[in-house]
């Protein structure tokens, strides 16, 4: 369908002669590679039920960013730790993301540079003009979410019943976005350029334009293809999940006092980072991708910081008395995700390094593996996480697409 920025084919295979059209793409992020075994599922299953391939037409998308997917193997066969997994990850910042580099036009806002990856999936889109997509996202630490483009309440019973049946729990403190529309607990509709432009507009009195710092959806794109739209689903399940992320009890904090707490350490680390960064800054001379990963999500957080803050101290609904899974979202999930952007910066580092050995870098590097360290341990101390096993989580994505296929 196209070709990566560093020159790889993207190919996609289709499969079947039925009438309604299903799309799978893996790898939306490259730090998410979950799906891309749940399409190896599917290739295996289609070859050998012929039923499959005469109702269905499947067009799958194995890989969509192969190039950043590399800069994540160094994890992929463990061990399963939040530390192993901080130390070999990599995530492109928003203008270099699949899923998010779609054209869009929205008020004051306007995006129309969508990288190598997302123009082979808009070229998929369009050829096959689907009636269902699939984005094959997983989460990071947690619990179990979905997004979903309309409100299906028939199928949010299993949407429920399906990762408690797997030993997995549902994601319900903080929506990963402020924004998110709610359809039922822990599913929310997807999420648009829009949405976040609007929240910024209500709540902050900054420039929604300067805030956002990439395009539009696939959702964005589906919007203008001329057709209904197709059903588009999102399934996010985690690597390392903590049962905390699921607790309703109810703490004597409010949610606005738990996320200016979490605000406040996310504020203290990134000043801490910051420290070390900026008197190496020129020494960074390799353009990598990791080094300008953490340096575009570093300076988006420097500048959107203060308009976080207002959004929690503006929006009436942070009064209201905070849940555990709530608290767990604001101090701890929400550092785990940041630990992850400045882990990043280790390994940009380590990467300069083997071009020339500078020992100025040396020692940012041993100033800045303590924080690291800090925080992580802060995390394993007041949560217990585990790792859920690979199987269940490609049951867990799978298992979504069944519960939804009756309504497609």
């Amino acid at each position: 369908m196209g070709h990566s920025s560093e020159g790889e084919a993207i190919p996609m295979v289709s499969i079947g002669t039925g009438p309604v059209a299903l799309l799978f793409y893996a790898c939306p992020h490259p730090n998410e590679p979950i799906g891309a075994m749940l399409v190896s599922y599917l290739l295996d299953q289609l070859l050998t039920h012929e039923d499959l391939r005469g109702t269905f037409t499947w067009h799958l998308l194995p890989c969509i960013d192969p190039d950043g997917t590399r800069l994540n193997e160094g994890w992929f066969n463990g061990p399963f730790t939040i530390r192993h997994y901080a130390a070999e990850f990599y995530r492109p910042p928003g203008m270099e993301q699949v899923e998010w580099t779609f054209p869009v036009q929205h008020k004051r806002f306007t995006f129309d540079a969508p990288i190598p990856e997302t123009q082979a999936l808009m070229a998929a889109l369009r050829e096959v003009r689907p009636t269902f997509v699939y984005a094959l996202h997983n989460a990071g630490f947690g619990g179990v979410y979905y997004y979903i483009s309309r409100d299906l309440p028939e199928v949010y019973p299993a949407f429920h019943h399906i990762p408690e049946s797997l030993g997995l729990v549902l994601a319900q403190g903080e929506p990963e976005m402020p924004w998110a529309v709610e359809f039922a607990p822990a599913i929310f509709k997807d999420s648009s350029v829009a949405e976040a432009y609007d929240y910024f507009e209500t709540f902050t009195d900054e420039d929604p334009a300067r805030l956002i710092s990439s395009g539009g959806s696939s959702g964005d794109f589906l919007n203008t293809l001329g057709e209904p739209r197709a059903l588009a689903l999102v399934t996010e399940l985690p690597y390392f999940q903590a049962s905390a992320v699921a607790d309703h009890s109810l703490t004597p904090l409010s949610r606005r006092e738990v996320r200016l707490t979490g605000l406040a350490t996310m504020e203290r680390l990134t000043a801490q980072v910051e420290a070390i960064y900026q008197p190496v800054r020129p020494l960074m001379t390799l353009d990598s991708r990791l080094h300008r990963a953490f340096r575009l999500f570093h300076e988006h957080y420097l500048l959107t910081a203060d308009s976080q803050r207002q959004g929690i101290l503006n929006d009436e609904k942070t009064l209201k008395p905070a849940t555990v899974a709530q608290k767990t979202d604001a101090l701890y999930v929400s550092q785990f995700y940041q630990l992850l952007i400045y882990s990043m910066l280790d390994r940009a580092i380590r990467l300069q390094q083997e071009q020339e050995e500078i020992p100025a870098l040396e020692t940012a590097r041993q100033h800045l593996k303590p924080l690291l360290e800090a925080g992580f341990k802060e995390i394993e101390t007041n949560l217990e996480y585990q790792a859920v096993p690979i199987r269940r989580a490609v049951q867990m994505q799978l298992g979504a697409f069944l519960a939804v296929l009756p309504s497609l």
